[in-house]
């Protein structure tokens, strides 16, 4: 099971220090693209539950999950998409839920 997020990181970590490197680049631009194939449900739903359930068990995952806050501000994108809207102008927030995104545990449609 490939971990995109963990391996876009380590990517973007790389670019720090040479941001013209080709491999490096073209690792990000496969991580992206997978992690959009999942977005988008070109994967299939056993896929997409082994990749939820590794995500689950990652800490970071785990703690985002059980913040009171994040639960409510997941909630309000369910609930009140313009109240979603403004958590994502806080850079900590739209981190955090980048994360859960790529991790495929929160869906973008």
């Amino acid at each position: 099971m490939k971990e995109y997020d963990k391996a876009m990181e380590t990517y973007q970590e790389g670019l720090k220090h040479d941001e013209n490197n080709q491999e490096l680049l073209e690792g990000v631009r496969r991580c992206i693209e997978q992690i959009n194939k999942t977005n988008r449900g070109d994967i299939s739903p056993e896929e997409m539950k082994e990749r939820q359930a590794k995500a689950m068990q990652d800490p970071d995952i785990q703690h985002i999950l059980s913040d009171p806050v994040m639960r409510q501000i997941l909630m309000d994108f369910q609930e009140n998409p313009k109240a979603a809207q403004d958590h994502l102008k806080n850079p900590d927030v739209m981190h955090k839920i980048q994360k859960l995104v790529s991790a495929g545990i929160v869906q973008v449609r």
